[in-house]
């Protein structure tokens, strides 16, 4: 990780000063993405898109949710035959950007199955307002019984049966980073360094809390991975994901049954904990130029990094969400029919050709596996009542096209 000194912005100085002076690197990463004034997300600085801040697959193509819905229309309508719950199925999305991923799903559902919509309904999951302003604007077309927001707080005290999708989101929950230094692992921190009435931003190593331990050691003994791991370098660095038991405990409140789709960007534990791997996966994002200096221009860029497939396996398995079975990105759109719509493009007469190209090298991208095609798709099924539910779930995404 780039050590150099970052200025730190005076907004961020008070929480600093307040901690007098330290704050772990996971408290530091929560401040500049979701600190309610003044974090990239929370104040709807960060734009999503091929002009914003960084580029998803919702992002860069309509194409991507349409080919999503041809699995979501199938898993509602298996779990419409598997259950007689009274009310709408839901399809949530938790961490909606900037509503494209919601907008294009609705809209694919109008174009092939428009029944369905009469009998579910969108729930987004924002915490930050911000960015729900922005998805607020995107989908004021649609009307307005169609889609709703909430907490993951508030759907926990309802029933739901139905989907829930998120997208590239469990890779900006707020880590704990470790260090390797002098044949032992440190928390790190980052601290607040005051020269000639400048204020900046710089690493500093604390004791690993008992805690902290617990967790490195439970994790190493589930992955059969050590941290570290033989033969580390001095400075050898890595993320701990302490935030997903908590957020799959949220998710399992928040359905009674359904399934649940993880897109991100993950890594096997014995490639994650890498001798190899030896600064993490943390960067930054702004302008679409990415940086491994996540101390600069807090509040105003993406922090994000990779997650541990086994990680997210065993939390989720805690609470009751167990893995169905997990695909790499262009492998899940080519068995949803993604060759299809190439194929259709290349027969295509009397078209703009310049559009059609700019659609093809989208397509494309969403599948190069240097980029979008990495992304991890995870899917997992939640079944608090065995008793009433009492059906397989089949994902066309999981098999070979």
């Amino acid at each position: 990780m780039d050590s150099k000194l970052a200025q730190c912005p005076d907004w961020l100085v008070h929480h600093f000063t307040e901690a007098g002076g330290g704050l772990s690197f996971c408290k530091y990463m929560n401040l500049a993405l979701n600190d309610p004034a003044n974090g990239a997300y929370s104040t709807g600085k960060i734009n999503i898109g091929i002009k914003g801040d960084f580029v998803t697959s919702p992002s860069l193509t309509p194409d991507f949710g349409e080919l999503l819905s041809f699995q979501l229309i199938e898993w509602l309508d298996q779990l419409m035959a598997s259950t007689k719950f009274s009310e709408k199925l839901v399809v949530i999305d938790i961490g909606p950007g900037e509503g494209d991923l919601t907008f294009d799903l609705i809209a694919a559902l109008q174009k092939f199955s428009p029944s369905m919509l009469r009998r579910i309904q969108f729930i987004l999951v924002e915490i930050n307002e911000g960015m729900k302003l922005r998805q607020k604007k995107k989908l004021e077309q649609f009307p307005s019984s169609l889609i709703r927001w909430a907490s993951l707080e508030e759907l926990s005290r309802t029933s739901q049966v139905g989907v829930i999708i998120a997208h590239e989101i469990l890779d900006a929950l707020p880590v704990e980073r470790v260090v390797y230094k002098n044949n032992k692992l440190y928390q790190q921190g980052v601290k607040l360094i005051e020269d000639s009435g400048n204020y900046f931003l710089d690493y500093f190593d604390l004791p690993l809390p008992n805690k902290l331990n617990h967790f490195i050691r439970d994790l190493s003994d589930y992955c059969k991975v050590n941290i570290p791991p033989d033969k580390a370098a001095e400075g050898w660095s890595t993320e701990l994901h302490t935030n997903l038991n908590s957020w799959f405990e949220k998710i399992s409140k928040s359905l009674d049954y359904g399934l649940v789709l993880v897109i991100d960007y993950a890594l096997e534990a014995k490639r994650y904990y890498h001798v190899n791997r030896d600064l993490g996966s943390i960067v930054s994002y702004k302008n679409q130029c990415c940086t491994f200096n996540v101390l600069k221009d807090a509040g105003l860029c993406d922090i994000t990094s990779h997650l541990c497939i086994e990680s997210m396996q065993i939390y989720a398995s805690k609470h009751n969400l167990f893995s169905k079975g997990i695909v790499r990105q262009g492998q899940a759109l080519l068995a949803l029919g993604l060759a299809d719509i190439l194929s259709s493009l290349a027969q295509a007469d009397n078209v703009d050709l310049p559009t059609v190209l700019r659609r093809r090298e989208a397509l494309l991208r969403l599948v190069d596996p240097i980029a979008l095609g990495d992304l991890r798709w995870q899917v997992f099924e939640l079944n608090k009542n065995r008793n009433v539910y009492n059906f397989d779930i089949k994902s066309r995404l999981l098999y070979e096209p």
